[in-house]
C-alpha cells in the first residue's frame, strides 16, 4: 500500500498502547475493538500503538496480531497516525509482522528489543536493522528494561539515531535522567515518548515529544488535555499539570493493586467500551471479591466515570 510520509509533528502527542479486546472464550473481540478506536479517537488521540505488550502481543499468534493491525487501521480510516509494534524474540518473526504491517498502510514499526536470550548490544543493533531493511517504514525502538531486563545504552541510542530510518524510541523507564540524556546525545529530531503513565508531567519536562501508554485506554482525555498545556507557546501553569498527573495517578495508584491489562479491560468493560473484560490466559482472572473492589472504585471515580462511553470526557 503505498502512502505519504507523515511528518514529525504526526508522531507527536498521545498515543493509545491499545488493549485487546476478546469476548469470553479468549478469542479476538472486533466489534469491541473496532468501538475502542472510534472512542479513543473521539478523545482526541494523536495516534495508537498497536500489538505491544498492553495488547497482549506476547501471547497472540501472529496471525491474529495482523488481524488486530488490519482492523485498527481500518477503523481509524487515516484520521490518526499508526505504530504497528512488530517485536518477537526473534527476527525473522518481526520482519514477517513489519512488512505487514507496511503493506496495510501503517505509519511506522516499533519493536521491543529481543528478549530471553542473552545478546548484545551489537546483535541487538543488528536485529533492528535487520527489520528496517526489510520495510521503508520508520523505526521506533522500544525500552522497557523492567519487561525485558535489557538496558540500551546511550552510544546504542546515539549510533541507531544516526540511522534516518530510525525516529525515536518508546522509553518506558522511570529513569528521566536517562530520558534526557538521549534528548542530548540524540538530539531535537529523536523522538522520545514517554512510557510511563505516571510520570507523564516530569517526562515532558525532561524532553519527550509525545506518550504511549496503557492507561489512555481508559482516561484518554485526561493526558490529551496534559499534553495541549505542555504543548502551549506560553509555558503551562505548573499547578494545573500537576493536578492533572495527580488525578491520573489516583486512578494508577489504584490499579496497581491489580493486574494491569485486566484491571484496565475491565474499567473499559464498566464504560460500556468492551463487551467483556475477558484477558487471555495465563493472565490474571479477577475474583468476585477482586471485580467487586474494581467496581466500587469506579462508581465513586469521577476521573473514570467521565471517559465512559457516550460521557463528556474532557
Amino acid at each position: 500500500m503505498n502512502k505519504s510520509v507523515k511528518t514529525r509533528d504526526a508522531f507527536c502527542g498521545i498515543f493509545t498502547a491499545l488493549l485487546t479486546p476478546m469476548s469470553e472464550d479468549g478469542e479476538i473481540d472486533f466489534p469491541s475493538l473496532e468501538r475502542l478506536v472510534e472512542h479513543q479517537i473521539g478523545q482526541g488521540i494523536r495516534g495508537f500503538y498497536v500489538g505491544g505488550s498492553t495488547g497482549e502481543a506476547f501471547i497472540l499468534t501472529s496471525d491474529e496480531r495482523e488481524r488486530i493491525l488490519e482492523t485498527v487501521v481500518r477503523a481509524a480510516a487515516g484520521r490518526v497516525t499508526i505504530v504497528a509494534h512488530v517485536g518477537c524474540i526473534g527476527t525473522k518473526e518481526s520482519i514477517r509482522l513489519a512488512k505487514h504491517a507496511e503493506r496495510q498502510g501503517a505509519d511506522a514499526v516499533s519493536a521491543v528489543v529481543p528478549f530471553y536470550y542473552k545478546v548484545t548490544m551489537k546483535e541487538i543493533r543488528e536485529h533492528y536493522e535487520a527489520i528496517m531493511a526489510a520495510t521503508s517504514l520508520p523505526m521506533i525502538v522500544y525500552h522497557f528494561p523492567g519487561a525485558t531486563g535489557v538496558s540500551l545504552t546511550m552510544d546504542f541510542y546515539e549510533q541507531l539515531s544516526r540511522t534516518p530510518q530510525c525516529i525515536g524510541v518508546k522509553f518506558t523507564s522511570l529513569n528521566l535522567f536517562e530520558m534526557q540524556q538521549i534528548r542530548t546525545r540524540c538530539g531535537k529530531q529523536f523522538l522520545i515518548y514517554n512510557g510511563h503513565d505516571e510520570v507523564y508531567a516530569g517526562g515532558a519536562s525532561a524532553g519527550a515529544d509525545g506518550a504511549i501508554g496503557s492507561t489512555f485506554n481508559m482516561m484518554p482525555g485526561l493526558f490529551v488535555r496534559m499534553h495541549e498545556l505542555v504543548s502551549a507557546e506560553e509555558r503551562p501553569h505548573m499547578p494545573t499539570l500537576q493536578a492533572l498527573q495527580a488525578e491520573a495517578n489516583e486512578v494508577i495508584a489504584h490499579m496497581v493493586q491489580f493486574d494491569v491489562i485486566a484491571y484496565e479491560k475491565y474499567i473499559l468493560y464498566l464504560q460500556g467500551v468492551l463487551a467483556t473484560p475477558t484477558v487471555r490466559q495465563p493472565l490474571k482472572q479477577f475474583t468476585r471479591e477482586e471485580r467487586e473492589r474494581i467496581e466500587s472504585y469506579y462508581a465513586q471515580s469521577e476521573t473514570l466515570r467521565r471517559h465512559r462511553l457516550g460521557g463528556s470526557q474532557r
